[in-house]
């Protein structure tokens, strides 16, 4: 009983300090959509470990640095082990640091498989439903679509424990393909969130990658696959391996050697950018700037 009120007593102060008002920064006129792309957050049940405190520091910085965001992208391991405790301190510090209000959250293995030896599936689908619902989004699955500034973001979801072997369903993959295709045909950049490459998706790699080069075959604008998962920033970080295709495969926001490394999309009138930034410091990562007309 203790439990469930401190439970409800954190995520009650989590969602009013969510509702402050913030004097934003303003954005350039020409920019239709701004959204800051992070992976791999890890968050911690423990407020006062360094994980929470290195994730406080990134948080803020995003905040005062990134506050004229139209979103903030979040591809999967949102969560160490997908304990509700993390999912309410994650909460908490987005809303008391980030100032970012919208966000597209994605369910990675370290969200679906809780670090036990008898992984429970159900329960991490649920703390994954509540955090989503915590953000105004209401998922009936483990994936889901949203609309920002009228541009699409398909969020997939693994539908089962995956340390090693993600499961995507036949049903998700017909639902991604049928999403997919209207979103191509309003010719302009759609986002796709999985957490994990292409390369590691299992049994669901050769179907993913073949509808999405089949959209992209008809596409008018690009189609931006954001995932995460190896942590790492290097040669693997950016592919185009055809028109109207981009592989963009995020480092972790808190396991990289500097540390706060992420990606600000910007969509202007017939072109998407792809900037990699120091989120902490502010700065562009050299050698990691992506100019896409369409």
């Amino acid at each position: 009983m203790f439990a469930r009120l401190l439970t409800t007593a954190v995520l009650v102060f989590s969602l009013l300090f969510q509702t402050i008002a913030v004097v934003p920064l303003k954005k350039a006129d020409d920019i239709q959509l701004k959204a800051v792309l992070i992976s791999d957050i890890h968050a911690d049940a423990d407020p006062t470990r360094d994980r929470s405190n290195n994730l406080r520091q990134i948080l803020l910085a995003i905040g005062k640095n990134q506050n004229d965001a139209d979103t903030l992208v979040m591809s999967g391991d949102l969560t160490n082990s997908g304990d509700l405790r993390e999912y309410l301190n994650l909460n908490t510090f987005l809303n008391l640091y980030s100032h970012i209000g919208d966000r597209v959250p994605e369910l990675g293995n370290h969200d679906s498989w809780h670090h036990s030896d008898d992984p429970d599936f159900a329960t991490a689908e649920k703390y994954f439903k509540a955090f989503c619902l915590w953000n105004g989004i209401k998922a009936d699955q483990v994936y889901y679509a949203k609309q920002v500034n009228g541009f699409s973001f398909l969020v997939t979801g693994v539908e089962d424990c995956d340390f090693k072997n993600p499961y995507h369903s036949a049903a998700q993959l017909d639902w991604l393909e049928n999403e997919l295709t209207q979103a191509v045909g309003k010719a302009q950049p759609v986002f796709v969130v999985c957490h994990k490459p292409i390369e590691d998706l299992g049994d669901a790699a050769a179907r993913m990658e073949q509808m999405l080069t089949a959209a992209a075959a008809s596409a008018k604008a690009p189609i931006v696959y954001i995932s995460g998962h190896c942590h790492e920033i290097g040669k693997n970080t950016y592919a185009s391996p055809c028109d109207n295709l981009i592989y963009l495969n995020l480092p972790s926001v808190q396991y990289t050697e500097d540390g706060g490394l992420g990606f600000i999309a910007e969509i202007r009138a017939n072109e998407l950018t792809l900037t990699g930034m120091n989120l902490l410091t502010n700065e562009p990562l050299d050698g990691y700037a992506y100019r896409i007309a369409f």
